[in-house]
């Protein structure tokens, strides 16, 4: 069942191990929850433990072999410890049996508004890594809960982090007037005068 996770991601160049890695020398990590991860384990080369949530039938069936994953994981880990996984095979937007405010990292990729369906699992100070193709990002940014702290940058095949000049970020292209509701409602990503790769928020409360 690795081969599910050669297939999708390191022969399509696009594990983003280089993002996983700033991510954690920049901030506290030590717990990542990743809805709609499909089999993307990339977050645990770098994060102990790691809680994965996809309804998708080969996700089910690749974290079913739980040791061959953790072997994989174990073969490209860069912290000592034994890496800690979970796999929930259900809808995100139902209740998953992790405590509430203990996550470090939140990530949102392509698979809806996480930023809000799974808010309460993030501990405060934690940050949601986000991108806009669900308009995720574009609700967060929105949502007193979290605070812009940093966008992420894909140039050359490198990431990097910027804290530069967050103000200028999630202005519409267009002249209209944005909300939670009409971008959740809308499932799509709006157009932006500046934009990034991905964003990083941290929650406040």
């Amino acid at each position: 069942m690795t081969e599910l996770y050669k297939k999708w991601f390191i022969d399509r160049q696009f594990e983003r191990a280089e993002l996983f890695l700033k991510l954690t020398e920049k901030y506290k990590i030590n717990t990542v929850l990743y809805p709609g991860s499909f089999v993307h384990i990339t977050p645990s080369f770098y994060i102990p433990t790691a809680y994965y949530v996809d309804s998708d039938r080969k996700a089910k069936k690749f974290f079913a072999n739980k040791s061959e994953v953790v072997e994989l994981i174990n073969k490209r880990k860069n912290y000592e410890q034994e890496p800690e996984l979970h796999f929930f095979g259900q809808d995100y937007f139902k209740p998953l049996d992790i405590k509430e405010r203990s996550i470090d990292l939140l990530i949102s990729q392509y698979a809806g508004p996480i930023s809000q369906a799974c808010k309460r699992y993030l501990k405060k100070g934690g940050n949601l890594l986000v991108n806009n193709s669900h308009a995720d990002a574009g609700i967060a940014a929105l949502d007193s809960d979290y605070k812009l702290v940093g966008a992420v940058k894909f140039s050359n095949r490198k990431y990097t982090i910027s804290e530069d000049n967050l103000d200028e970020y999630f202005y519409p292209k267009k002249d209209k007037e944005l909300s939670i509701k009409y971008l959740s409602e809308l499932g799509k990503g709006v157009g932006y005068t500046k934009t990034a790769s991905s964003y990083i928020f941290e929650k406040c409360c």
